[in-house]
């Protein structure tokens, strides 16, 4: 059963508490090399090229521009946001053999290189096939 509590009686039970802390990105840097980053733009960009070559039409040469500048645009902005950080605590980008070496620390715990990668790289992969079977059936019927 709920029951009405006043307000003096919630006043009197009220604890005071610091503030939480200022919550921020630690590292911008999203620890992948620029290798990973690079290999998923290539996968976007053929999942592009392979519609516009599968569906080619004069017509198409305008969208293809502005596909390939949104996804450029995808991977500059981010690049552009890790160098925002104060120079005081800027973190770079892991080296390949680094990565390699370590890893990187996700929500669920560390990750080696060949589980990040994979993990970044399987939707856009998977994508990238999407686009490949959607041209095979459009050019088989």
């Amino acid at each position: 059963m709920v029951a009405r509590i006043h307000k003096a009686e919630l006043l009197s039970q009220a604890d005071i508490v610091a503030p939480p802390e200022q919550r921020a990105c630690t590292d911008r840097s999203f620890e992948l090399p620029p290798s990973v980053h690079i290999a998923m733009a290539l996968l976007f960009i053929g999942f592009v090229s392979v519609l516009s070559f599968a569906f080619r039409n004069p017509n198409m040469a305008v969208p293809w521009g502005v596909f390939v500048a949104f996804i450029a645009a995808f991977f500059i902005v981010p690049g552009l946001w890790t160098r925002m950080k104060p120079e005081a605590s800027r973190t770079k980008a892991l080296s390949w053999t680094r990565f390699a070496e370590q890893g990187i620390e996700t929500a669920t715990g560390r990750t080696s290189a060949v589980e990040a990668t994979i993990l970044v790289l399987l939707l856009p992969f998977l994508i990238l096939c999407w686009a490949i079977a959607v041209a095979t059936i459009a050019a088989l019927v």
